[in-house]
C-alpha cells in the first residue's frame, strides 16, 4: 500500500473577513482542516483540529473567543475522532501527530490520540513553555501539555524515511511553525498550514499582527518556490478549498 492522504474539516471559525485574511468587511466562516496519512508503517496525522469539548456552545474557551468577536463551531460529526471512525481507523492506532504549531485549532484534538507521538519543531515546543513567548503567540498548554511522547525535530524531517512525507520549517506565524509536503496516491501536496491562511494571503501577504511578518514572508517564498507543475498548495483556512469540491478526499473512494 502506498501512502494515502485524506483531508478532514474539524469545525469552523466565524469572524470578520479582515481578521481571517479575506477580502471584504463582513462576517465570514472558514474551515479548520486536519489531515490523515495512511502509510504502510502506520497512521499519522498532520494537525488534529479543534478540541472535542467545543461541541458544547458553553465551552469555556469558546466563550473566551466570543469575547474577542470570534466564534468556533464544531458538531459531533466533525470531531477528529469521528472523522477517523468514518475512515475505519481506530484513533488508538494513530502512531504520530505532526503538529504544524501549538495553536488550539491545530492541537486541540491531541487528547483524542493518547498513544500518538507528537512530532514538532524544537523551537515551537520550547516556545510553548516560555511564558512570555507563549503569551504573545497564544500557545495554551492546556491543549498540548498532555503527557504525549514528543519527537523534537530541527528543520526538515522525513517522517517515514521514504520521502513521502517531509516536514518543512516555515517559521513566522509562530516561532517554530512547520508545513508538510506529502507525495501520495492523490499527488503532490504541500500542506501549508498557517504559514498562509488562504490563496489571497499568498498575494497580499496580510499576516496576523502578532506574527513575525519578515519570517513569514521568507517562509512563504520558500514554500512557493518548491512548487512543481502538479503541486497543490493546501492553505491553512481557505474556504474555497473545502467547498463542494474539496481539495482532498475525506472518505475512501
Amino acid at each position: 500500500m502506498t501512502l494515502r492522504l485524506f483531508g478532514c474539516v474539524c469545525g469552523q471559525f466565524h469572524g470578520s473577513a479582515e481578521g481571517m485574511g479575506m477580502a471584504g468587511t463582513g462576517p465570514v466562516s472558514v474551515p479548520v482542516p486536519f489531515y490523515v496519512l495512511e502509510h504502510p508503517d502506520g497512521v499519522a496525522l498532520f494537525d488534529c483540529g479543534l478540541p472535542a469539548g467545543m461541541v458544547d456552545y458553553d465551552d469555556s474557551y469558546r466563550q473566551a473567543l466570543r469575547a474577542t468577536d470570534i466564534d468556533a463551531s464544531l458538531t459531533p460529526e466533525e470531531t477528529a475522532t469521528r472523522h477517523l471512525e468514518r475512515l475505519d481507523i481506530d484513533p488508538a492506532r494513530v502512531r504520530q501527530v505532526v503538529v504544524s504549531h501549538l495553536h488550539f485549532d491545530h492541537v486541540g484534538g491531541l487528547r483524542e490520540f493518547p498513544n500518538a507521538e507528537v512530532v514538532i519543531q524544537r523551537r515551537e515546543w520550547e516556545a510553548g513553555f516560555d511564558r512570555e513567548t507563549a503569551g504573545h503567540y497564544g500557545l495554551r498548554k492546556r491543549f498540548f501539555d498532555l503527557g504525549h511522547a514528543v519527537r523534537l525535530v530541527d528543520g526538515e524531517h522525513d517522517l517515514f524515511g521514504d520521502g513521502s512525507a517531509v516536514c518543512l520549517p516555515s517559521y513566522g506565524h509562530t516561532p517554530g511553525h512547520q508545513s508538510l509536503r506529502v507525495r501520495s496516491a492523490q499527488g503532490d501536496h504541500i500542506l501549508v498550514a498557517d504559514a498562509c491562511y488562504n490563496c489571497r494571503v499568498a498575494e497580499t501577504r496580510s499576516f496576523p499582527d502578532y506574527s513575525d511578518a519578515e519570517a513569514m514572508n521568507r517562509s512563504l517564498d520558500a514554500l512557493l518556490a518548491l512548487r512543481e507543475a502538479a503541486t497543490v498548495m493546501v492553505y491553512g483556512h481557505d474556504p474555497d478549498q473545502w467547498g463542494e469540491r474539496p481539495v482532498l478526499p475525506a472518505a475512501r473512494s
